[in-house]
């Protein structure tokens, strides 16, 4: 992919594994020095290893608010600058408990908002505020989902919580635009990945999306790699122009 990148300094949240997996080899290939946070410190040293350059694992629970100002301090600390924030980690909701507008608990719905979008907001803000403070403009991707669209068969807290991540997108945008820092989003549909589940192949993962409220156009589920690619062009220089915006890689099932 070429150093587009070269001593470009990115935060990946959720870097361990799936779309952030993906997304720290396509910046590292592209010349960026990553900090791979991830709560699985082994998961998040594998990517690191995988890498093959400068990227650093920082193993992060982002579910603790407390966390998140110490984090942005290592990653200072370690590479001097951050220019790129890719907001990645994020959770369906707990294994085996409901998630209806009626039937949720609260301990479900207090662990999907707080890594899928108060992580989001505090990293913003805290790297947001680096970012006007050293200069240089930036970059900031959220990953969103189709769940934040749709109302069949979709998680409830799930969707609110990606719903939020978008308002945070656009807002976030206009506030960090003086100060040449880009804020868009990617909304991924049905991806091949850890969190959307286990044991599955490649003909499962496309018979959901032949039909039913999750089919897309071209009746292929993504890849992880699909969605960091999109990820990949956000955070170039060639995206200035695009700001405030929530990208589909969902190949139409969101239109």
């Amino acid at each position: 992919m070429g150093a587009a990148l070269e001593g470009r300094v990115a935060v990946v949240t959720g870097g361990g594994s799936g779309i952030g997996r993906a997304t720290v080899l396509a910046l590292a290939a592209s010349g960026a020095h990553v900090a791979v946070v991830d709560r699985d410190a082994a998961r998040a040293r594998a990517v690191v290893t995988a890498a093959g350059r400068d990227a650093r694992a920082f193993a992060v629970d982002l579910a603790d608010a407390a966390a998140i100002t110490p984090l942005v301090e290592r990653v200072i600390d370690a590479f001097g600058r951050i220019d790129i924030l890719v907001n990645c980690a994020g959770v369906i909701g707990i294994a085996g408990e409901p998630q209806s507008a009626t039937d949720f608990s609260n301990d479900a719905f207090d662990t999907v908002i707080a890594i899928n979008l108060r992580a989001a907001f505090l990293l913003t803000r805290e790297i947001g505020r680096h970012m006007i403070e050293h200069g240089g403009g930036g970059r900031i991707v959220n990953v969103s989902s189709s769940a934040a669209f749709q109302a069949s068969r979709t998680p409830a807290v799930y969707a609110a919580s990606k719903a939020g991540l978008n308002a945070l997108t656009r807002v976030s945008a206009a506030d960090l635009a003086p100060h040449g820092v880009n804020v868009n989003a990617v909304a991924p549909g049905v991806t091949k990945t850890p969190m959307i589940g286990h044991g599955l192949d490649d003909g499962d993962y496309d018979s959901i999306v032949r039909s039913g409220p999750h089919e897309n156009f071209t009746h292929r589920a993504s890849d992880a790699e699909d969605v960091a690619a999109v990820i990949r062009f956000l955070v170039l220089p060639e995206s200035r122009e695009i700001t405030g915006q929530v990208i589909h890689t969902s190949a139409g099932a969101v239109v």
